[in-house]
């Protein structure tokens, strides 16, 4: 049989013990303790954000270049709804999208300030052959409406918060040339 006696913890272990195992821990384990500075926060954070708008650019290209009359960045028209489950039969050939990245595509395309307008102007919505097909109703535009104007709201206020900023620097920072 084995001699030698089990570690257990019978009682907390003095703080002078703690540090003592925490500072053997950081040896072994020295990524897995330390956190990442805020600033390292923010960095990452901007690095997934530009890589997320890199895959939407990605997919809306496809969607653009696969189905050109139904998806044209200079003549928005409204799209069927549930037109993902028709692109779905497309996807998992070469270049196409992952279903996520085409998700967050969509969502962009349709949350576009013109693609509402056009949902709000527009009588009939198109599929991917750019075929007309069902009829807008009154709720669909009142929702794009309300959609619209708080899209606007936010943008507003974002280039309010950014104008604030930058007098804000200005003011810090005389020495600046306008």
């Amino acid at each position: 049989m084995n001699d030698r006696p089990k570690l257990t913890i019978k009682k907390p272990l003095s703080p002078e013990k703690q540090s003592q195992l925490s500072q053997g821990l950081q040896y072994l384990m020295p990524n897995v303790i330390e956190k990442p500075s805020a600033k390292d926060q923010e960095h990452l954070m901007q690095k997934a954000q530009k890589k997320k708008k890199e895959e939407i650019k990605a997919a809306l290209k496809w969607l653009y270049e696969k189905f050109p009359a139904c998806f044209n960045p200079k003549n928005l028209k409204p799209l069927k709804l549930h037109i993902d489950k028709d692109i779905s039969s497309f996807l998992g050939k070469e270049n196409s999208p992952s279903k996520v990245k085409l998700k967050d595509a969509l969502t962009y395309y349709t949350s576009n300030i013109h693609y509402l307008k056009a949902v709000i102007k527009g009588t009939h919505r198109y599929d991917l052959e750019g075929t007309q097909g069902e009829e807008i109703t009154a709720e669909q535009k009142a929702y794009a409406q309300e959609k619209y104007e708080k899209t606007l709201q936010m943008m507003k206020a974002k280039k309010q918060h950014k104008n604030k900023s930058f007098s804000q620097e200005k003011a810090d920072n005389p020495s600046q040339k306008e």
